[in-house]
């Protein structure tokens, strides 16, 4: 077969809504949609429409959409992009008088980009950016992974917990895009031993993960075949599959960080990223958004909040840094896509000129780092689909056009520091943990009796949303990596609380509590899959 590169995206916010706004809250979500979805969204429906034969997977975790999906969120979004355009009206006025011509020219590019941007919301897409996000899934051009419900760290978790994750996951997903996702985005790229068996029960076909992690240890045969669609079983409807010989050898012992592996004895797939390739985009250290030419993220205007400086050097204080020019980043851009796309065609010479084989290079980048953290990323995204069409694939399209048959045992860990749990287990978080298994514990004995009454039933439902959101990765990570300490204390705990006070009116509630009831069904208003149902055993 001809070799392939495919681009993967994976898009993930906190659950925030309603929950604070600057600088920790929901603005998280209003800042990403002007800054990375919208502008990706125009983008990629631009392509489109010019008939360019792009292929990208992106990852969009139901926690995100469900946020993307609240008509609060969606209003409130609207406020934020109005607010964000005076200010840019504001500080093209006083630069102007001020005969700062480099800073006008960006606060008028600014102003002109969020008018468009607004527009594009409500004219174009709708308000609704999970369909436009769906519409490109249905004619072809974007594979959509789903996740865990709640980007929940599962390795850590108990194995109800896992399986509400991803059963809750699955049905927003489903219920938010009207598809069938058959990749999943592992939250953290995390895994340990037998994940692969829950993944396959819920019938997923291919993951991904980090190369540090393939070690190539040759495992015993199986007798599954991959599956390139869903089994009938989970999509209602007989699909083709796609078998294939399991009598194929085994790996040999150096993995082959271009092809999809079988993992141990199951039918789902596991996909690594090509490191080196990928770390050119995503390092501000080593990678292109530490060019000097490029905007600076972490420099702001005092008054307005927004940006008019540029990298200048990582090195350099803030203070120092020199004014953002916008035609020199610009040419920096088309040279670093260039760059990129004629790196990704030698890496993909070489393999096969050194194996025999041909080859599927894997990039995965969060997609909050186009537009959002790297300003410029979303020109350099266009330029690299457009550059790259004619390699380009889906990971869903190369696995149905050829599929795997080979095995490895991953090794336990992630894409986090030193590829273990330690960024979200350490000493600093332990108690999160904690409170974590016990209030699984109690969710358990909940799912293994439930209520009859209905109001009671109501309330049991609510715990379970509380538990999935208690187990977000997203507080430990803030908590060790010192990013919002504090605000993601008081999130895990507010959870926590809301939890108990489920959990009760689930016990001994009445319909004296509706009150009570409507305010914590109201304050996490998400996921209204999630019955207490999903708790129960695997199978």
């Amino acid at each position: 077969m001809p070799d392939a590169y495919a681009l993967v995206l994976h898009s993930h916010l906190p659950y925030v809504r309603g929950a604070g706004r600057w600088p920790h809250g929901e603005e998280w979500v209003h800042e990403a949609i002007l800054g990375t979805y919208l502008p990706l969204l125009v983008l990629l429906h631009d392509l489109r429409a010019e008939g360019v034969p792009y292929r990208i997977t992106i990852g969009l975790t139901p926690t995100l959409i469900e946020q993307l999906a609240d008509p609060d969120i969606r209003t409130r979004f609207l406020a934020y992009a109005d607010d964000q355009i005076r200010r840019a009206e504001l500080d093209a006025w006083d630069f102007g008088m001020a005969g700062a011509s480099a800073r006008q020219a960006v606060a008028e590019s600014y102003r002109g980009s969020y008018q468009r941007l607004k527009q594009a919301f409500v004219e174009r897409f709708g308000r609704d950016l999970v369909g436009a996000f769906a519409d490109l899934a249905r004619t072809g051009e974007i594979e959509i992974l789903t996740s865990a419900a709640t980007h929940g760290y599962l390795p850590l978790l108990d194995a109800r917990s896992v399986e509400a994750q991803l059963r809750v996951g699955l049905a927003s997903t489903r219920r938010l895009t009207g598809l069938e996702p058959t990749g999943i985005w592992l939250p953290e790229c995390a895994y340990k031993p037998g994940l692969e068996r829950a993944l396959e029960r819920h019938g997923f076909t291919h993951f991904f993960t980090d190369s540090a992690l393939m070690r190539g240890r040759e495992v015993g045969r199986a007798a599954k075949p991959f599956r390139s669609k869903r089994a009938e079983r989970w999509s209602g409807a007989g699909a083709a599959v796609a078998v294939v010989d399991d009598t194929e050898p085994l790996i040999d012992p150096t993995v082959d960080l271009f092809r999809p592996y079988l993992v141990a004895d199951s039918a789902v797939a596991a996909v690594s990223r090509h490191p080196e390739i990928s770390g050119q985009v995503w390092s501000a250290a080593q990678g292109y958004p530490g060019d000097p030419f490029y905007r600076e993220f972490h420099r702001k205007d005092d008054r307005s909040g927004l940006r008019y400086w540029r990298v200048t050097d990582t090195t350099v204080d803030l203070g120092n840094k020199a004014e953002y020019l916008i035609p020199a980043a610009a040419a920096r851009v088309r040279e670093h896509a260039r760059h990129f796309c004629a790196s990704v065609r030698e890496e993909l010479a070489t393999h096969r000129e050194t194996t025999g084989r041909d080859g599927m290079l894997v990039t995965t980048f969060d997609s909050e780092l186009f537009g959002h953290w790297w300003f410029e990323g979303i020109d350099w995204l266009g330029l690299v689909l457009r550059e790259l069409g004619d390699i380009a694939s889906t990971v869903a399209e190369r696995l149905e056009a050829q599929p795997p048959r080979e095995r490895v045992a991953l090794a336990e860990g992630s894409w986090g520091k030193n590829n273990d749990h330690t960024t979200w287990l350490a000493p600093q978080t332990q108690w999160m943990w904690d409170g974590i298994r016990s209030a699984a514990s109690r969710i358990r004995a909940v799912a293994d009796d439930p209520p009859s009454d209905a109001f009671r039933k109501r309330a049991a439902d609510q715990a379970l949303r509380e538990l999935l959101l208690l187990e977000s990765s997203d507080w430990p990570f803030l908590v060790t990596t010192g990013q919002a300490g504090d605000y993601a204390t008081e999130r895990f705990r507010s959870h926590a609380q809301r939890l108990e006070r489920s959990l009760g009116l689930a016990a001994r509630g009445t319909g004296a509590d509706q009150v009570e009831l409507r305010s914590l069904e109201r304050a996490d208003n998400t996921f209204p899959d999630a019955r207490i149902e999903d708790f129960a055993e695997a199978g």
